[in-house]
């Protein structure tokens, strides 16, 4: 409530100078005494009852009335001076009250007003013609003030409630979009733990098995003792094999990606930066490479230059893709912003460097991400020769 005083308080206030003023220009235009003391005290104190508008809206317009009749006695005949005050009130009675209560208020309102007007200031005309005619033109744009102002109010109040509807209706279909999203993807976790659980323990049992041969062979016959720790070490890559499948299926949602372009990691960046978006530098040839280590290439190499458009628009971007005996190398480089950066929806977006680094992770790979000597933003995707991990 005290909030309420202090915001319609405050128009309120500085609505007191314009209604002296309004006053001041009807005395210079012929109207004799329009400005006098008790007529300008009285449409002062009328236009300080707008900071009750919304507090009590019914006492905040009668007790506007009761000033109004005073003011018709007070001024001059004829004048029919009046405030603001009043269609203010009726207007914030359209938002808070019934549209037909407000309507109701209005007439009223215009009816009390000219009736004051015509009992206590009446137009100093011989004609009771003219003065009828003049009463019945004040009671009619009296009624359409009034009546307009509510009416408004009541729109607006309708179009404020439709607004609130329409948001929480909005609110409640995202939260039951998020509760089943979040019921399939419960459900999809826990199938994959399953698959995860069982690929794991098939693969962690034969390797007990194994190396505990290994154990006991490793004195009495050597020979077997290695074969059947190679077999240990077959049976290590194709475990990790399978579990970097499965986990990179549960990272990802899906299993194959049906908008992957066919082909090697290098023809994937090809297409990847085919629009122009960067600059491709390929050094030495790829040769035969894991299906995983190709698509882990294009993911990278992918989010980096989403990171990039995001955070750095404009900015020349770099792809230089190394192979050698060692390993393979990609970096990606962006220089500074050319323009400020525009905040994107981000619910379809990858998961940044921590989702690159999660990849890396999964292919034994290492990623260093950091800022460039110049300004820009530098990331580096090493992958090791197949075999070194094993």
């Amino acid at each position: 409530m005290r909030s309420r005083l202090i915001r319609d308080g405050v128009p309120a206030v500085a609505a007191v100078p314009l209604t002296a003023m309004l006053l001041w220009l009807a005395g210079r235009d012929g109207v004799p005494g329009v400005d006098r003391a008790p007529v300008l005290v009285l449409m002062t104190a009328q236009t300080l009852l707008i900071c009750l508008r919304r507090v009590s809206p019914l006492w905040c317009v009668t007790l506007m009335l009761v000033l109004q009749i005073a003011i018709s006695a007070a001024a001059p005949d004829g004048t029919g001076v009046r405030g603001a005050g009043l269609a203010v009130a009726v207007y914030t009675c359209g938002t808070l009250l019934r549209a037909r209560t407000a309507i109701t208020l209005a007439v009223l309102t215009a009816a009390v007003e000219i009736g004051g007007y015509a009992l206590l200031s009446p137009p100093p005309l011989p004609d009771p013609a003219l003065d009828l005619a003049r009463i019945a033109l004040h009671l009619t744009l009296s009624l359409l003030l009034y009546v307009g102002a509510a009416l408004l109010g009541a729109h607006v109040s309708m179009r404020r409630r439709y607004t609130e509807a329409v948001a929480a209706r909005a609110d409640a279909d995202a939260q039951a979009h998020r509760a089943r999203t979040e019921a399939v993807l419960t459900a999809e976790r826990a199938r994959t733990a399953r698959e995860l659980h069982d690929v794991a323990a098939h693969h962690l049992t034969s390797l007990i098995v194994q190396a505990t041969l290994v154990e006991r062979l490793l004195d009495r016959d050597p020979a077997a003792a290695g074969r059947h720790a190679a077999a240990v070490r077959e049976e290590g890559r194709n475990a990790l094999h399978n579990l970097r499948k499965i986990v990179g299926a549960l990272r990802d949602g899906e299993g194959e990606d049906p908008h992957l372009p066919d082909g090697s990691g290098l023809a994937m960046i090809h297409r990847l930066v085919s629009g122009g978006e960067a600059v491709l530098t390929v050094d030495g040839e790829p040769g035969a490479q894991d299906p995983a280590v190709e698509l882990a290439l294009y993911r990278v190499a992918q989010e980096a230059l989403t990171n990039a458009r995001d955070h750095a628009p404009g900015a020349p971007v770099t792809i230089t893709l190394a192979y050698r005996e060692a390993g393979t190398t990609m970096e990606i480089r962006n220089g500074p912003a050319a323009r400020p950066p525009v905040q994107r929806d981000r619910a379809h977006r990858g998961f940044g460097l921590r989702g690159m680094r999660e990849r890396a992770s999964l292919i034994g790979a290492a990623l260093d991400a950091g800022p460039a000597g110049d300004g820009g933003w530098r990331v580096r995707l090493t992958v090791p020769r197949a075999g070194d991990d094993a």
